[in-house]
């Protein structure tokens, strides 16, 4: 067995493949010890991810008492409350809650957010390029791919302006470990984050606006939503739409700036393109590397002498399963990413925001040639929690890349509906689970 699985490690949260690729070579399953004294399960195979993020008997409910153990406080019974939604919950409840959510975020009103989702964005990367031509430098992600995805979740739930600020440092602190800020920081979030929804909530049934998170509250179909399912929804839609695309952001500007014939290409390839980026980035740089956490029912054995008991906590970790090499070539240094253009949906937040951004982080200096790549701070490790670091971005050759030939579909999150069941999709296919 390896060494626990500490994700506050140095060299794990630089990069964390190479321990991944250990624990796969155990097997596509490992019982893992953790830091806290527990143990887990960390499925690095991408058939048994698959097969995992598709079977009923792996419950996305925590289990009682679950988390570390601590005395009652108010931050507590906050974050108790915010971490009751749907990605916390199995069907019936979770298929309620997704009806819901998905009958409110209609395409037409989403689409309808692209004008003022690019108008921030503009914004940002203004802010940017001033920043980068009066120092040299500039943070991305403090300045672009964290402010961003929260503004836009702002819009979302109806956030005034004035409060978005405050809404951006709570989500920072409850998304960073608490020896990383000043003692208490972590918990006066949860604290004001749940005080924040409750009043927010409050003033939508009293006086609804046009955005998608009035609809929900008067949503009266299947019951509606109650004032803590409504809390929980907040803050998910909150957290996890900032992570993810931060992440995203963040990783696939990484690529694209140190792989400049694949970024010519992309400013020369159209939507088509910037959507391919963004499916391989999803892949070979997830924006998340495990899934939420999910406990067994009853016994499970996954093949490959990975047997889970009863109630044991288990992790999918994307980022291993979606390197497996027997489902995709590893990484050369020669080949191009495994980028190849389709035809695509409209772009989400994310991807219209980099053909904004990218002109602007790599301008031709006078007299010819490009502006060194500025420092870039990789994301946190996804469910380390704490601080991003810099890591500035060579100017010089670059470093290993994805590799080409034919791909299985990545494995990516989304929750699993009713038909998840269903025989596995055709190699051309994603799996969204």
């Amino acid at each position: 067995m390896l060494d626990h699985l500490n994700p506050a490690d140095p060299g794990f949260a630089r990069d964390p493949y190479p321990y991944y690729a250990r624990l796969r070579a155990q097997g596509p399953a490992a019982r893992v010890p953790l830091t806290n004294g527990t143990h887990a399960w960390l499925v690095t195979g991408y058939d048994q991810a698959r097969a995992v993020l598709s079977d009923p008997r792996f419950s996305n409910v925590p289990p009682q008492g679950a988390g570390r153990p601590g005395p009652d406080s108010p931050a507590r019974r906050a974050r108790g409350c915010l971490a009751r939604h749907m990605l916390n919950s199995d069907a019936p409840d979770h298929t309620r809650l997704r009806r819901l959510t998905t009958a409110a975020f209609t395409p037409r009103r989403v689409d309808a957010l692209r004008p003022r989702i690019e108008h921030l964005a503009d914004g940002l990367v203004t802010e940017l390029a001033g920043e980068l031509d009066r120092h040299g430098t500039a943070d991305l992600v403090d300045a672009f791919a964290f402010p961003l995805p929260v503004l836009v979740i702002g819009e979302v739930l109806g956030v005034p302006e004035a409060d978005r600020a405050d809404l951006r440092e709570w989500t920072y602190r409850v998304g960073s470990p608490a020896d990383a800020l000043e003692p208490g920081a972590v918990d006066e979030a949860w604290t004001r984050l749940h005080a924040y929804f409750t009043q927010l909530i409050g003033h939508k049934r009293e006086s609804p606006g046009d955005d998608l998170f009035s609809t929900l509250v008067h949503d009266a179909s299947e019951g509606g939503l109650d004032d803590g399912e409504l809390l929980a929804m907040a803050f998910l839609l909150l957290f996890a739409g900032y992570e993810t695309t931060m992440n995203l952001l963040a990783s696939a500007t990484l690529m694209l700036l140190t792989h400049e014939e694949e970024l010519d290409a992309a400013r020369r390839g159209g939507p088509g393109r910037w959507a391919a980026v963004v499916e391989e980035t999803l892949r070979h740089g997830s924006p998340l590397e495990g899934t939420t956490w999910r406990r067994t029912t009853e016994r499970v054995d996954l093949g490959g002498g990975a047997v889970i008991p009863a109630e044991d906590s288990v992790l999918v970790v994307l980022a291993a399963a979606n390197r497996d090499p027997g489902h995709f070539p590893p990484p050369t240094t020669s080949s191009p990413p495994a980028i190849c253009p389709r035809a695509a949906a409209p772009p989400p937040p994310g991807l219209r925001s980099r053909p904004a951004l990218l002109p602007r982080l790599t301008p031709g200096p006078p007299g010819g040639g490009r502006r060194a790549a500025p420092p870039l701070r990789r994301p946190a490790r996804p469910g380390a929690r704490r601080r991003p670091r810099r890591a500035p971005l060579p100017s010089g050759p670059a470093g290993p890349r994805p590799a080409t030939g034919t791909r299985a579909p990545a494995v990516t999150r989304r929750r699993r509906t009713a038909q998840a069941n269903r025989a596995p999709a055709p190699a051309a296919r994603r799996l969204w689970v």
